[in-house]
């Protein structure tokens, strides 16, 4: 049966709001206590690890070379649509699901729902049987049987979603969600992350929608499996980033389409690109090092 998951709900006073003390918890975290423009809220996670993964290496698996399929749907669950998520973790390293785009074309109805062939899947590759089976190629620098399988929980969960104003996250490690590790929907102004981690998450890292403003400083993002970016800010969103680490993302380190984003002295590597900047987004670079 797979684990049953329940939030936190950072909320009410501010004691209760602020007794995070480190440690790992294994459900998602919802802040909601904002405080005003001259006197933010602070959340200080004291090296909280929010670690939503499922461990799933000692489960039913036919094991042929480095192409592992399980026995059924995991969890009863149906497949995840390809191209954007991923969809399984190898330790640190996520499984992209790849769209099988000549399938699609002879079944447009399916469309995201075509999955390569386990013959044609690269390592780090992943996809579906017609009944819901998982199937992956171990990545490169992971020997079969030598790293933690590691599933996402549901689809669309977030570690830590912020739904307020003026508020101050710190020290805090997002890992292994379906969807983000740091979700922003909605109006919310005067957020400020420090000294947080987003690690091998399914879709981004950090993600502000909506017209969120929100700035970003001293951060590792890394390892994320979006198709977009390790950062995926879009809509009207205005925000920034400095002094932090973007590396080992699926996707771009940044994927920037909102009304505005600035980042200055950040260090990108192992990219295959930096920036990404669509709907005639604003952005301003100082300092930024990129090294593939």
């Amino acid at each position: 049966m797979e684990p049953g998951r329940a939030e936190i709900h950072a909320e009410g006073s501010a004691q209760m709001a602020q007794a995070a003390s480190g440690g790992v918890s294994k459900v998602p975290l919802v802040l909601k206590q904002g405080g005003t423009a001259e006197n933010p809220f602070i959340y200080d996670g004291r090296g909280l690890t929010v670690d939503l993964g499922i461990d799933v290496t000692d489960g039913d698996w036919t094991k042929v070379g480095d192409l592992w399929t399980s026995g059924g749907p995991l969890f009863g669950r149906s497949p995840v649509a390809a191209g954007q998520l991923a969809g399984l973790f190898v330790d640190e390293i996520p499984l992209s699901i790849p769209r099988d785009l000549a399938a699609e074309a002879r079944d447009p109805r399916r469309k995201e729902y075509c999955y390569l062939a386990p013959a044609s899947l690269k390592p780090g590759q992943m996809g579906y049987t017609e009944d819901g089976s998982l199937y992956f190629r171990w990545p490169l620098g992971k020997a079969p049987g030598r790293g933690r399988v590691i599933l996402p929980p549901k689809l669309g969960t977030s570690c830590v979603t912020i739904a307020c104003s003026y508020i101050v996250v710190r020290n805090i490690t997002a890992k292994y969600a379906a969807n983000d590790g740091f979700n922003i929907h909605g109006k919310w102004v005067g957020i400020r992350l420090e000294n947080v981690r987003a690690l091998s998450n399914a879709d981004e890292g950090i993600s502000a929608h909506d017209d969120v403003e929100l700035s970003v400083t001293e951060a590792e993002i890394a390892w994320n499996g979006s198709a977009a970016g390790g950062v995926a800010d879009v809509n009207r969103c205005v925000t920034s980033y400095s002094h932090c680490r973007i590396h080992d993302n699926l996707g771009a380190a940044f994927y920037l389409s909102g009304k505005s984003h600035a980042v200055t002295d950040c260090l990108i590597f192992n990219q295959e690109r930096d920036f990404v900047v669509t709907q005639g987004a604003a952005v301003t670079r100082r300092g930024v090092q990129w090294a593939k």
